[in-house]
């Protein structure tokens, strides 16, 4: 099981769950890619036990949501080429 968190703009009630969403996911899960910031497509439930990884979701000064969601990323792609 990997372990990300990611940034939202907005309250969280509004994230949309169950649909694909494009952004932005932190890895932190231990070692030496901890912390990596990846591109990717991913969905979202707030039933931590739907997907597989765990997802943190941080608020848009920082503050950190105490309840987990969980996620499946879909994809993951350089931002700038789009692959």
């Amino acid at each position: 099981m990997a372990e990300y968190d990611t940034f939202i703009h907005g309250e969280f009630q509004d994230i949309p769950q169950d649909q694909e969403i494009e952004g932005i996911v932190r890895d932190l899960t231990p070692g030496k890619k901890k912390y990596k910031c990846l591109c990717a497509k991913f969905m979202v439930s707030k039933d931590p036990a739907k997907y597989p990884d765990t997802l943190w979701v941080r608020l848009g000064r920082g503050q950190l949501v105490p309840e987990p969601c969980s996620v499946k990323i879909l994809e993951v792609f350089d931002p700038v080429s789009g692959n």
